[in-house]
């Protein structure tokens, strides 16, 4: 089984999610567990037809008094089973820290709700040779104060998002089989790897032939059902 989470970020108002879910509702699957990630205003507006509904964040907060959060179990009553946890964009532009990555996590957790984790080195730390080291810390530092089941890696490079550049197959390779390697020393449990960053429809089918890779996080490529389609397509071959 294939994974492909389809991040929508901010991009889609109310007329085009419901477009979106019309349009989606039709698909049948055999091989891949499609993943939509609306914002989490436009959740309800999902019927969940042959794919499962995912949120792009979760409250770091146990209280639940907290104004403007959304606790796990606000979204598993409508209907999310899958979260979106540390992402790169909310580690820089949100100043968001491991503390909440685990707080998030473990939110998720407690209510039956799974966890794609997304760790990912800079340009500058890829340039410097520190990828290893920058994943490991990543991993390490989180999963050690979780109970780790029920969590997906997500591997995105943060110099390929939304850039239109990927890392070549045999880099991407190496990467998902370091951090099989190490989850699998550290946890003794297999954790899924999806790889992240810049995947459209005429690249997926080449990274989807990487040993290892067991799905994708795509972004600005998810917008449009039609390449939605064409990714699956590649997939569930």
């Amino acid at each position: 089984m294939k994974y492909l989470v389809c991040n929508f970020k901010n991009k889609l108002i109310k007329d085009d999610i419901i477009k979106y879910n019309n349009k989606i509702s039709d698909i049948s699957l055999k091989k891949v567990k499609l993943i939509i990630c609306p914002t989490s205003l436009f959740l309800g507006f999902f019927d969940k037809c042959g794919y499962s509904l995912g949120t792009q964040d979760i409250s770091s907060f146990m209280d639940k008094t907290i104004t403007g959060e959304v606790t796990g179990e606000q979204l598993k009553s409508l209907g999310v089973e899958y979260v979106i946890v540390g992402h790169s964009e909310r580690r820089m532009y949100k100043g968001e820290i491991n503390i909440d990555f685990i707080n998030k996590i473990n939110n998720a957790l407690e209510n039956d709700i799974k966890v794609i984790y997304c760790i990912g080195e800079t340009k500058k730390e890829h340039d410097e040779g520190n990828t290893y080291v920058v994943l490991e810390k990543q991993i390490s530092e989180v999963l050690n104060n979780v109970e780790v089941k029920n969590i997906i890696i997500a591997y995105e490079p943060v110099w390929a998002i939304g850039t239109g550049v990927v890392p070549k197959i045999k880099e991407i390779k190496e990467t998902v089989e370091f951090i099989k390697d190490i989850t699998d020393e550290k946890y003794e449990t297999k954790i899924d790897v999806l790889y992240g960053g810049s995947v459209n429809k005429d690249n997926i089918g080449e990274i989807n032939n990487i040993k290892g890779v067991d799905g994708f996080l795509v972004g600005g490529a998810s917008l449009m059902v039609t390449n939605v389609i064409d990714m699956l397509s590649e997939l569930d071959k």
